[in-house]
């Protein structure tokens, strides 16, 4: 007997979420139609439902089981996936995510979701035990033994033929018979006495004659040829020239040696030192070059800067009215008073 397409409470539902579409009544009136094979209908409604309500778990789980019974095996997949996310211990979705994985012939990933179900129930499953077994039979199931490959092997020899039965019977092919038949028993005789004629009877000049008995290494000394003089190597050309142990050492393989680094610069403060004794000493000009050095390097240094406009405004040094720099002016009053100082502890 075929489903109602509908009964009072399904008619109920409808209008209750017709009315209020943000309502999460969706989830059994999804429920009541799957009940009756509404799976068309009932996907439509989750659908639109888990759009208003991402995070409804159990609305999660009752589309994977719709699209499951419609057979969209991977969408169910995807769905229960989605469960298992927003609940990593809900059983009813691993189950159903093992099933689905098993009927995409997904055996490894079935299998872990069975076994991940097996860890959350909490007693055995005989039938969930049963399928486990047998995906792991089927997972660790041997390769199939191939036919080893005879290379080895060597074909069936072809049946001996000789010429004389391979060549029409004529007049002048019976005579080459003749001869092949009296080359074959010479050979049958001469394999059953084991007297076959020596090489050196046969032929004049073998190359295989074993060597007189006054056989010695001049035999094969390289006669000189006419007009030319040939000096004997020197002694030393024969014994290798020894290594010194320094040569012995080192390494012909080693990197070549890093290149010595450049000598450290000019330091600043005895550079500006140099200067201000010359200034002292009255060498202006030598004093001047030495701080238009400093300053193309260091354009920012207003101490050298100051030293040398003082130089360019003010009298020679050493005369009167000449600048003199603020820190020799400190420098002599700081002496004035240690110099006090000591005269007032000896008294």
């Amino acid at each position: 007997m075929a489903q109602p397409a509908s009964n009072p409470k399904i008619e109920e539902l409808r209008f209750r979420v017709k009315t209020d579409p943000k309502s999460r009544l969706f989830f059994p009136l999804a429920e009541e139609l799957r009940k009756i094979d509404q799976l068309g209908e009932a996907e439509q409604v989750l659908r639109l439902g888990l759009g208003q309500h991402p995070t409804y778990l159990s609305a999660w789980v009752s589309f994977g089981r719709v699209l499951r019974e419609e057979n969209k095996h991977q969408e169910a997949v995807e769905a229960l996936n989605k469960a298992l996310q927003l609940d990593p211990g809900n059983v009813v979705a691993a189950r159903l995510l093992a099933d689905s994985h098993l009927d995409l012939g997904d055996r490894l990933e079935a299998i872990k979701k069975y076994k991940l179900v097996r860890a959350l129930l909490p007693n055995d499953d005989e039938e969930l035990e049963a399928t486990i077994e047998r995906l792991d039979r089927e997972l660790n199931a041997p390769a199939p033994a191939t036919a080893p490959f005879m290379a080895d092997s060597e074909p069936a020899p072809l049946p001996e033929t000789s010429m004389a039965e391979a060549l029409p019977a004529t007049e002048d092919n019976q005579v080459f018979a003749d001869a092949e038949a009296s080359l074959k028993t010479e050979q049958h005789v001469g394999d059953v006495t084991a007297d076959r004629e020596p090489m050196r009877a046969a032929h004049g000049e073998s190359p295989f004659e074993e060597p007189v008995k006054d056989y010695s290494a001049a035999a094969v000394t390289v006669e000189k040829p006419p007009g030319i003089h040939v000096e004997p190597a020197p002694q030393g050309a024969e014994v290798p020239t020894p290594w010194s142990d320094e040569e012995a050492a080192s390494d012909v393989f080693a990197p070549a040696e890093a290149p010595a680094p450049p000598p450290p610069t000019e330091d600043l403060a005895n550079t500006v030192t140099m200067a201000d004794l010359y200034v002292r000493q009255g060498f202006v000009e030598k004093a001047r070059e030495i701080y238009q050095t400093i300053l193309r390097r260091e354009p920012d240094n207003s101490d050298v800067r100051g030293k040398l406009d003082a130089l360019a405004s003010g009298p020679a040094p050493g005369k009167e009215g000449a600048p003199r720099h603020p820190k020799a002016v400190k420098l002599e009053q700081w002496l004035a008073k240690v110099k006090k100082r000591e005269e007032g502890s000896v008294v």
